[in-house]
């Protein structure tokens, strides 16, 4: 298949390229052509490593999405609007999958000396930065993009919960759920076989579109835990 990964200069879209370059044709989407073509090459360099022949290219993103079958959207929340309305004339009867997860970073309010006020960050005694699931009016990103595709184009989120560096690693076998969801079936199966693409990964059903919003804000939810409790890029596994 042909895969086009919208932010695959980023750190999710580098594994992504990796893991699936070895088995399919990707091409690395970006809003600078020179920086996508550079990065496609550097992951070529990577998997020629590792013994494999990949022929990962690098273009623009309307581009890159107009070749691909499937169009991965792995960009920040805030770029979604333009980076859609840039692709939507040429992705018609295609699938496209949302890794996008709309969160920010707070500070809570700590009660010191009766007062509540706003401990800093650099604060040695409390640890009050945090990062929340942040709901966009259509409940979820994923709810959102769908309100920009095409009618005869498919959505599917996923891949939400995956650690973008161990993802990158390819030393690393992952024993992770990849949490799925989408309204066609058809497409969901397309997405589970990428998913078990990738060695030891599970794909689990969740439900139809509508439940993305409880994907999307379990990434916040392990960025603290691994902040809080001394561990690193952490995942799910349901046993």
């Amino acid at each position: 298949m042909k895969i086009a990964i919208l932010g695959g200069t980023g750190n999710i879209g580098k594994g992504f390229a990796l893991r699936w370059g070895q088995k399919h044709e990707i091409i690395i989407g970006s809003r600078e052509v020179e920086k996508a073509e550079a990065v496609a090459a550097e992951y070529n360099e990577v998997l020629a490593g590792y013994g494999h022949k990949a022929g990962i290219t690098g273009t623009d993103n309307q581009t890159a999405a107009e070749k691909a079958d499937i169009i991965i959207v792995a960009i920040r929340y805030n770029q979604l609007g333009p980076v859609m309305e840039m692709i939507k004339p040429v992705i018609e009867n295609k699938i496209i999958i949302s890794v996008v997860v709309p969160m920010e970073k707070n500070m809570c309010y700590i009660n010191t000396s009766g007062k509540h006020q706003i401990i800093p960050i650099q604060s040695k005694e409390f640890n009050t930065e945090y990062f929340c699931f942040s709901m966009p009016e259509a409940g979820s990103a994923a709810q959102e993009i769908q309100k920009m595709l095409p009618d005869n184009a498919e959505l599917v989120a996923a891949f939400h919960t995956v650690p973008a560096k161990k993802l990158a690693n390819l030393e690393m076998e992952l024993d992770y759920d990849i949490g799925v969801c989408g309204n066609s079936m058809y497409s969901k199966e397309i997405v589970f076989g990428l998913v078990r693409d990738i060695s030891n990964m599970r794909p689990l059903d969740i439900g139809p579109l509508e439940t993305a919003a409880m994907i999307e804000s379990l990434t916040p939810l392990l960025i603290n835990v691994a902040a809080r409790n001394e561990m690193k890029d952490v995942s799910l596994k349901f046993i």
